[in-house]
């Protein structure tokens, strides 16, 4: 019995596909609002994982010697607005987990392990990468 009231089935699926399409531009549209903390997240996790990934190229290239604290700095252009310190901790092997190091300076010691923290800070908050670089 076919009274032609109501919805077919594609006419149905095309409704919600159509829902969907503009539902998703909405969720992007008031996600953007206000996420400029997260844009800074973003960008700052970026420049940490830089700066390690140079601290890992010395490493290589010069040395486990070469790993060396560095005093904060502002960064260049487009990243003016945020800085970058690097802290460098030799610890023990034993230790690793600790919060605290041994000595600031290791290179005239047997400690063979360093603890690296990158700090990427700008106006409102910061953001800490920490490793443990090895000179095995």
């Amino acid at each position: 019995m076919s009274g032609g009231r109501g919805f077919t089935l594609i006419e149905t699926l095309m409704v919600i596909v159509l829902m969907g399409i503009m539902g998703t531009g909405l969720v992007y549209y008031f996600a953007a609002l206000g996420s400029s903390t997260q844009a800074q997240v973003v960008q700052a996790s970026a420049l940490g994982q830089e700066k390690l990934e140079k601290i890992f190229a010395d490493k290589k290239d010069n040395g486990f010697n070469s790993i060396v604290s560095e005093a904060p700095t502002a960064l260049p252009a487009p990243y003016d607005r945020f800085t970058r310190s690097v802290e460098v901790i030799c610890v023990n092997e034993a230790d690793l987990d600790l919060s605290a190091g041994t000595m600031p300076q290791c290179a005239d010691t047997d400690i063979s392990a360093k603890r690296v923290k990158v700090t990427i800070s700008w106006q409102g908050g910061s953001a800490d990468f920490t490793t443990i670089i090895t000179d095995h």
